[in-house]
């Protein structure tokens, strides 16, 4: 299987249907002003690679730096008009840099008919102060961008009427429509791939790094240039490092590699962890340790429901973890409180939302609806066999409960 996601891309109607509920939430006479934000330095003449700003990408789906879209609402309209800005097209520094969108491309790929340049933008952004409109942004945007607009609010008698919609924002991306359903699934489907790609080259003796080259090769191969986080490689007692950074390490025979990873497509993320034998074979402590943690994922998916909330899948799902470490001799069956001692093993939650952020924004107390979607990741580590790993599957939550969009590892 190969699955190419270089040109995949949500429709322009999911942009306008997004821009249009949230004006259901947002008072008249408002601005909202969202930042796309600008890569960080690396060092001298060096930056990072770029990502928009993924609520201003949720609204527009421009991918390009220092882009800002303005969502005006005024008077009597139930609707807000847009105003997108971008650069303009400029040939020499296209040479170095790459081509750049023009105002029609940008405006067939957001639905926004009225596309402006950056130069204007500092103009109508002093002009809707003037008119004494509410200024509205999301405050979970650090970007430099949104401080200097703050900034230069502050120096008017307008900052305290300032508003916050992070809020409302979270409300809409927590439910995903269909399209974003299908995105994440094709995401999945390129992880899966790509997994298959490195179990067949799997074997004793490779480093850590080699496998997070296969992955993230055979990604971009598939066009998923940037992944959903950078891939973990993790083997042996490494695998005790939730978020392992350095895999330089060889993987000796009869180890375990803890790989966690994810492909991106249209923006939207995937994250799938599996645990290998990394010469094709568990031993019995790997295989009853496999074989728990996979009970601790049918217990989460029957926790995942309508009305559930994080807090008590973990709680369900930790149960389960703490009998079968009792089982195991983990945890002594006279210990009085296994719930308890299970931390020292289960050390992270069992799930978290997922979408255009690979650890996708949300309210942590928020009860579950159809139409979120969660990757589920029990995971228990122990230190004194010298290993640990998650076993991690994407699921959609629907009327009847959680279905897997991912194909669970046996």
């Amino acid at each position: 299987m190969f699955t190419d996601v270089s040109h995949y891309a949500i429709d322009t109607s999911e942009y306008i249907n997004r821009r249009n509920m949230l004006s259901a939430k947002v008072g008249a006479n408002t601005a909202v002003i969202l930042f796309a934000g600008h890569a960080p330095v690396a060092s001298l003449d060096e930056s990072y690679p770029f990502l928009a700003n993924r609520t201003f990408y949720y609204f527009c789906g421009i991918e390009q730096e220092d882009s800002v879209l303005i969502l005006t609402k005024e008077g009597e309209k139930d609707l807000f008009t847009p105003h997108l800005y971008i650069y303009p097209r400029e040939p020499e520094k296209e040479k170095w840099t790459g081509k750049r969108l023009s105002t029609e491309e940008a405006s067939q790929i957001s639905g926004i008919k009225d596309v402006r340049v950056l130069e204007q933008l500092k103009s109508d952004i002093d002009d809707i102060i003037s008119r004494g409109m509410i200024i509205a942004w999301d405050e979970s945007d650090n970007s430099h961008a949104r401080a200097h607009l703050e900034h230069e609010l502050a120096k008017t008698d307008r900052f305290d009427s300032a508003t916050d919609i992070s809020g409302s924002v979270t409300l809409l991306r927590v439910i995903k429509s269909p399209a974003e359903v299908d995105a994440i699934r094709t995401a999945i489907r390129v992880t899966e791939e790509c997994l298959e790609v490195l179990e067949q080259n799997l074997r004793p003796g490779m480093r850590e790094c080699e496998a997070t080259a296969i992955l993230e090769g055979e990604m971009i191969k598939r066009g998923s240039l940037f992944q959903s986080f950078s891939t973990i490689a993790a083997g042996g007692e490494n695998t005790l490092c939730l978020h392992y950074p350095t895999p330089k390490a060889l993987i000796p025979d009869g180890a375990m590699l803890q790989i966690d990873t994810g492909a991106r497509a249209g923006g939207y993320c995937s994250d799938i962890s599996r645990a290998y034998a990394v010469n094709g074979k568990r031993d019995s402590r790997q295989q009853a340790l496999f074989d728990l943690i996979c009970e601790c994922k049918k217990t989460a998916l029957s926790a995942i429901h309508p009305g559930a909330t994080i807090e008590s899948v973990n709680n369900e799902t930790r149960k389960t973890a703490a009998a079968g470490l009792r089982e195991l001799g983990v945890i002594s069956k006279s210990e009085p409180d296994a719930l308890a001692v299970c931390k020292n093993y289960y050390w992270h939650n069992t799930l978290h939302h997922m979408g255009l952020d690979v650890h996708d924004v949300c309210d942590r107390e928020m009860v579950f609806v159809p139409g979120m979607v969660f990757a589920v990741e029990p995971g228990i580590y122990i230190p004194e066999w010298g290993f640990g790993f998650r076993v991690e599957d994407d699921v959609y939550l629907a009327e009847d409960g959680a279905k897997y969009l991912s194909h669970p590892q046996s």
